[in-house]
């Protein structure tokens, strides 16, 4: 007999871009449900997932992109502030600096 089993998908991608799997809706409501902080690194993990998302973050510092995790205006604007190559030296701008400081306090 075969069996029946299974595996739920979650579309992670920012709306236009998801792949249009079951489970876009509660995938935003938790991330979306989280402190700015917790928005901010599950952005990070997207970023270090998809080379698209990265770009968009990185080299376009994409607007769209940004709102999808609801991030403050003020958040926003540090974020576009980095000048960064690669993500590593991203996320060290974050912890460093005006930025970081900035974020620990909004948390």
């Amino acid at each position: 007999m075969a069996s029946s089993y299974t595996t739920p998908t979650m579309d992670v991608l920012p709306w236009p871009n998801g792949h249009g799997f079951q489970g876009t809706t509660a995938w935003w409501d938790y991330v979306n449900s989280k402190e700015e902080r917790k928005r901010l690194d599950n952005l990070m993990g997207l970023a270090l997932l998809d080379s698209d998302i990265c770009r968009r973050l990185l080299k376009d510092r994409d607007a769209s992109l940004l709102a999808a995790f609801e991030l403050s205006p003020a958040t926003q604007a540090c974020l576009r502030s980095i000048q960064a190559a690669t993500l590593t030296e991203f996320a060290e701008a974050i912890m460093a600096g005006p930025q970081g400081q900035y974020l620990e306090e909004a948390s």
